[in-house]
């Protein structure tokens, strides 16, 4: 509690409640923690300070994910995301850095949106989808990554639409982002995005953001597995609604 003190001013008390709340996606569906996250501290902070703050501390703790959920990781599509991945990242850092955040937000909003649509109206494909359109994927979600840090919403529509069960789904979002976390990492630090008051909120955020990661991976191991899929869709919709710019004085 002294360390904190000698931080000075606790970031708004919304913000801790959306890094409990996000803790607890992360930790259940192993994504979606920046759609609960992002629009909030992103209406509070802005977008470059949002991202930095989401990257120290998601970092560290999705580490203690990965021996619940690796083996359950769909390898042989990981790698051609990851691909694509790493050629968008830098375009949307780039945006992210150069352009006025609130068409990005509107962007990322718009996008939410579609995700969730698709999610709601298409079948689920029994199939894997084919090598094209994995990169194509994975592109989009780096580009989103870059701009918002949601590109997670991309590859859970990619998952849950195709035939992954549960298991695969978190294992492969987790196995993912471990590597991908590394090559943001590099980038929002050469973009200048780590700034002393990133950490200084950081050091107040992880706290709320570690007691959801458990929470969420306690109740992964415990549910109905029925509810895991219309829990991941919930998460899109609230994501979709909460990060629409015209609802920045409502979360103030």
């Amino acid at each position: 509690m002294e360390f904190l003190a000698s931080l000075g001013a606790p970031p708004p008390v919304p913000l801790l409640v959306a890094a409990l709340m996000a803790g607890v996606v992360r930790g259940y569906t192993g994504f979606g923690s920046a759609m609960i996250f992002m629009p909030v501290a992103g209406a509070y902070l802005g977008p470059t300070t949002a991202i930095g703050i989401m990257w120290l501390v998601d970092f560290a703790l999705q580490l203690g994910m990965v021996r619940s959920s690796w083996r359950y990781a769909r390898w042989g599509e990981i790698g051609p995301l990851f691909i694509g991945y790493v050629v968008g990242l830098p375009i949307g850092m780039y945006i992210l850095v150069t352009a006025d955040p609130t068409p990005i937000r509107w962007v990322t909003s718009l996008s939410i949106a579609t995700v969730l649509t698709l999610l709601l109206s298409i079948k689920r494909i029994e199939a894997s989808p084919n090598l094209p359109v994995t990169i194509a994927t994975g592109l989009t979600s780096g580009l989103i990554s870059g701009v918002a840090s949601l590109g997670g919403m991309i590859l859970s529509l990619f998952w849950l639409a195709g035939p992954s069960r549960n298991e695969a789904v978190r294992g492969s979002t987790v196995a993912f982002f471990i590597p991908a976390s590394v090559i943001s990492g590099t980038l929002i630090w050469a973009n200048g995005l780590f700034t002393a008051e990133v950490f200084r909120l950081s050091a107040f955020t992880v706290g709320p953001y570690a007691i959801g990661i458990g929470l969420g991976s306690m109740l992964f191991g415990r549910a109905d597995p029925r509810l895991f899929r219309p829990f991941a869709f919930g998460v899109i919709a609230t994501a979709a609604v909460t990060s629409l710019p015209l609802f920045d004085r409502l979360l103030r």
